[in-house]
């Protein structure tokens, strides 16, 4: 699960222990790892790149701002304390459609595994097949969303239980057997195949996927204010859900590399494709790539209502100061009925680009680039105004704080930067092998798709000035 904020009422802190976990579920996901096997050994380097130069400085700039600036809204808080309230919104609206893209990603991904699981092959390639899977999903969703936190917080945990934790473990265990009983693997193990071929740009649009694996630890740096002795139980919590993180991705990648040759692995579902690989010829286990495959789906959902149940927060902030119409800042308990029935529109929306594209791998990867490129323009705004707030507001109180003083906020946030715009620009190189769509229509769309996405909330903002400046009265 990604994240939900805690049900009101809570009084027991929380320990070391639980928050690593839910660190693991909020930062965990094996829906990102087909892409990334294509590099086989190689794939080792751009996940353990992810984790030094993207998730640890988020996990500790999210700590630091969310201790010293607890009030509801998250990231709108945060940037709008170092920036003003426009930077704010449009940080608040990044986080919030790139979540919407996401689901639409991510349930791509389920829907191909689950034909696959179930032996429907050119299901996985069925445009129209997808975009129903994808639309009946997110209103699903929505609907248990609804219900409110504590039934969302159940059915996300299941999920990660059952769609990450178990199913990698059962494909790691998997792919031993078969290599142990004398079939070749896949992908070359040399030690020299650990780095991959920097050379083509269009390669490392594969690894951009990368980051998403770990998007969102932003959303735990909420929850800080409630741990035991944050100050040291938030760094030991972060070391440790990145070594269980590290402990259960790196070899489910190595896996799925050694069981599936990269020219035939199907980026959407090469989960399903591993575990088809190791039943082949075993009719006993006949069923096992179905019942993989509803446990990524089931996971799929656990993960798309905690984010449902958490950004439509900001958002909703955000409506409340004007940003939105009122309607869309409205509570009801602890679900913002307004924004989750509006971005349920949206998501259906995107997912019926479809129909006009050519084939499932397309949109795949062309609303994979979009959505990494609009968060990490978020996430350069957090790491931004950590750094900012660190010289304007030195001495608001911070329970955790990153050492080093001015050097060492400076470090982190330099590296979450420099790793943020490597991420951006590279999202603008055609991934390679992907000849469905050419360069230009490649560009052409992911260039249309950022100017929506950033020219929408620039008119609200000037629609807000404008309506301040009318309203205003005169001297």
């Amino acid at each position: 699960m990604k994240n939900s904020p805690d049900p009101p009422g809570r009084q027991r802190p929380l320990g070391l222990f639980l928050v690593a976990v839910v660190m693991f579920g909020i930062t965990t996901t094996l829906h990102g790892l087909s892409p990334l096997a294509t590099y086989g050994l190689g794939s080792l380097f751009f996940l353990f790149l992810a984790v030094l130069g993207f998730l640890v400085p988020a996990g500790l700039v999210a700590a630091e701002l969310a201790t010293a600036w607890p009030r509801e809204g998250g990231v709108y808080i945060w940037i709008s304390a170092a920036f003003g309230r426009d930077w704010g919104f449009l940080a608040a609206w990044l986080q919030w459609l790139q979540n919407v893209i996401f689901w639409t990603v991510l349930l791509t991904g389920s829907a191909a595994m689950l034909a696959l699981g179930f032996g429907w092959e050119s299901g996985a390639h069925n445009k129209f097949y997808t975009a129903a899977v994808v639309i009946g999903s997110i209103w699903f969703c929505t609907a248990l969303t609804a219900r409110g936190l504590g039934f969302t917080g159940i059915i996300g945990t299941l999920g990660s239980l059952a769609g990450t934790i178990l199913p990698g473990l059962m494909l790691i265990g998997l792919a031993v057997g078969y290599l142990a009983t004398g079939h070749p693997s896949q992908t070359s193990l040399a030690p020299a195949t650990l780095l991959p071929d920097l050379s083509q740009p269009g390669n490392l649009s594969f690894a951009i996927s990368t980051i998403m694996i770990f998007a969102g630890i932003e959303l735990m740096g909420t929850r800080v204010r409630e741990m035991r002795e944050p100050g040291k139980l938030f760094p030991r919590a972060t070391l440790l859900a990145i070594l269980m993180t590290a402990g259960l991705l790196a070899p489910v990648v190595l896996a799925i590399a050694m069981l599936v040759p990269a020219d035939e692995l199907n980026i959407a579902a090469g989960l399903v494709q591993a575990v088809q690989v190791v039943v082949a010829g075993q009719p006993w286990l006949a069923s096992l790539p179905a019942i993989f495959a509803v446990a990524l789906y089931l996971d799929s959902v656990g993960e798309i209502g905690g984010w449902m149940a958490g950004t439509p927060i900001s958002m909703a902030a955000a409506g409340r100061d004007g940003y939105l119409p009122a309607r869309l800042g409205e509570r009801r308990g602890d679900t913002a009925p307004a924004m989750l029935i509006m971005q349920a529109v949206v998501g259906s929306l995107v997912s019926l680009f479809f129909i006009v594209l050519p084939g499932v791998q397309s949109l795949f990867w062309l609303l994979s680039a979009l959505l990494v490129q609009l968060y990490v323009l978020m996430y350069g705004l957090m790491f931004a105004a950590a750094w900012q707030l660190r010289k304007t507001q030195p001495d608001v109180a911070r329970p955790f704080r990153i050492g080093g003083g001015r050097i060492g906020i400076g470090l982190v946030c330099g590296v979450g930067l420099v790793m943020t715009g490597l991420v951006f620009v590279a999202g603008f190189f055609r991934p390679s092998g992907l000849e469905e769509i050419g360069e230009g229509h490649y560009l052409l769309v992911l260039g249309i798709g950022l100017a929506v996405s950033l020219g929408l909330p620039m008119g609200l903002i000037r629609l807000k000035r404008r309506t301040l400046h009318r309203t205003r009265p005169r001297s």
